[in-house]
């Protein structure tokens, strides 16, 4: 039995309401494929024995459907580690696309209004709102405004050819 048959096992035993649909390849290197629908949110997962187990998730809520399940978002050597962040998706319904926001709404969710925040940056409110409406803003400035709010921002570079996913730091 593959690891990904042994998945969908697993994933049928934990979670017996799923509909939970296995496709295997015609090509036994090739790659073989997993879908858990529950409750209006769908896992995705790709499973190929050299290149492990490939994830994707969404609800059916999701407006922007282009390039769906184009590539997987999350990359699993262990049968395992891929089984707990499966059934951590399920529970919790959430997308592993990672979610796109503006730095006033990143302020927002936290709670800061642009006058205590510039406070912090040690500058003018309006010279704040106007970095906040800026489409391009310089990475020093971006980093003090995410630390100023209690974060570290992390710059990440994604080659699709490769999965390969550095993260970029400046000296």
């Amino acid at each position: 039995m593959s690891p990904i048959e042994q998945l969908s096992r697993e994933l049928k035993s934990h979670f017996p309401q799923a509909q939970i649909d296995l496709r295997k390849a015609d090509d036994p290197n090739g790659f073989q494929f997993l879908n858990l629908r529950s409750n209006g949110f769908e896992v995705a997962v790709e499973w190929k024995h050299d290149e492990g187990f490939g994830v994707s998730s969404f609800c059916d809520d999701t407006h922007d459907l282009a390039g769906l399940f184009e590539t997987p978002d999350d990359w699993y050597t262990s049968k395992e580690a891929v089984f707990h962040r499966i059934v951590s998706l399920v529970l919790d319904q959430k997308s592993t696309k990672p979610s796109v926001t503006t730095i006033s709404e990143m302020r927002q969710e936290r709670g800061v209004s642009q006058e205590a925040l510039a406070e912090r940056l040690n500058v003018k409110q309006a010279t704040y709102s106007k970095m906040e409406r800026r489409e391009d803003v310089r990475v020093s400035s971006l980093r003090r405004v995410i630390e100023a709010m209690g974060g570290r921002l992390l710059i990440q570079a994604i080659f699709p050819d490769t999965r390969d996913v550095r993260e970029i730091t400046f000296q």
